[in-house]
This record gives structure tokens, sequence and C-alpha cells, in this order.
């Protein structure tokens, strides 16, 4: 999502903890969750096996690091979501496009998600660590979401009667749908509605169903650099 969680204090090597999650993260994606092997892991990332312990006492957790990373690193912050002195449709444009510019890179780790859910099933240290910290990052997208829609509809640029809170769990679902359809896209022939440019419709059409009927339109448009991330 658009804002960034807090990252858990790490290990003293944060360089080498990151060559871990790399390896990871690229092994588990080739050869999947179950068939991945920490001494490939270790291997790839070019340390010990023991070393690796050291950063994560187990499989389960490298795992659930390792999903929560990715959609570290595919998050996109731009400061006019988070600047209030702006007009509120101008921070609904800057979040729809910091949803979009990050969306491509976490819809190839989708599939990894997936699995890391049905592994946390039975380990309820893995499940508290991955459920908590997403927990979190909703509750923190939803409450700057919420303040942004508020500002809206106080300053009219937004229709006064929208329930916020509806709104706000729609725009969410609509973002996720999106991203879990595009987990499942044959390679090399992506449906243009589960790409960014897909999220920058979808939600673009969501916020001009909100807008007051005297406030102009937004001007969203696909961006080069965006249909190649």
């Amino acid at each position: 999502m658009a804002s960034r969680r807090k990252v858990p204090v790490s290990p003293p090597n944060p360089t080498k903890r990151r060559r871990i999650l790399d390896a990871a993260r690229r092994v588990c994606s080739q050869s999947g969750y179950e068939a991945a092997r920490m001494d490939e892991i270790a291997h790839v990332a070019g340390v010990s096996k023991g070393t690796l312990y050291n950063f994560f006492a187990s499989k389960e957790a490298l795992l659930v690091a390792t999903v929560l990373a990715a959609h570290e690193d595919f998050v996109v912050v731009l400061p006019a979501v988070e600047d209030p002195t702006l007009d509120p449709r101008v921070r609904l444009e800057a979040l729809i496009e910091s949803l979009a510019g990050g969306f491509e890179g976490i819809a190839q780790h989708i599939l990894l998600t997936h699995q890391a859910w049905s592994v946390v099933l039975s380990s309820p240290a893995a499940r508290q660590e991955l459920l908590g910290t997403l927990r979190a990052i909703y509750s923190e997208y939803d409450k700057q979401l919420q303040s942004i829609l508020k500002a809206g509809t106080e300053s009219g640029v937004l229709r006064r009667e929208i329930d916020i809170s509806v709104v706000a769990a729609n725009w969410i679902a609509i973002y996720d749908g999106l991203l879990y359809r595009a987990g499942f896209q044959e390679d090399g022939d992506p449906n243009p509605s589960y790409t960014a440019d897909g999220v920058r419709r979808s939600l673009g059409w969501l916020v001009e169903q909100l807008l007051a009927s005297d406030v102009p339109r937004l001007k969203i448009e696909p961006t080069e650099e965006t249909a190649r991330a």
C-alpha cells in the first residue's frame, strides 16, 4: 500500500540480511516454498546455513520476512499524498499513482504471498508476524485514505453525503482484487485491467463518482515509465 510500515529491528548486518531475503524470494519463486531448501537459499545468498539461521529461526520465519520485504520494496510514496495543504483531489491522484507505481512489482510475488498464507496456518508465531504486520499496514493506509476523503467532503471537492468508511473499504477492495487477479495472469499476455494502468483506471473511475458536480474531472493518464515497471 501507499504508507510505509515500520521495519522490524534487524540483526547487525542489514546487507547480509537483504541478501538472504533476495535469495529466498528467488528460490521460493522458482521452486515453490515446499521444495525450497535452506541449504540452497544460503548458497544463493553466499552465506553459511548457520548464518542464515542466525537471522531467521525457521523456514517459516524466513518466508514471512521475504513476503513482507517484497511488499516493502515496491511501496511508492509520493509526497503529495501526505501534504494536507494540497487540494484533496490532487492528493487522491497522487495516492492512485502511488499504488500504480508499485503494483506490478508486488503482483510478481503474489503467488509467494499465497504460499505464506498456507504456511502460517500451522505456525502461530509466523501467523502473528504476518497478520500483525499486514493489519498495521492496512490500518495505517485506511486511516490516511479516510483523512483525505474527509478533507474532500469538507472542502466541497467530494460529495458531502458519501460514507467515507464505505468508500475507503471499496477502494482497498478494488486494489486488492486487481492485485489478486494480476498474480494469475499468463506470462506475456497480461489483461490490461490487471496492470498499473488498470489500477489508475479503476480507482480513477471510483474517484470520479465521488467528485462534486461542479468539480473538474481527474486527469489520470498512463505513463510510459510505470507501464514498463
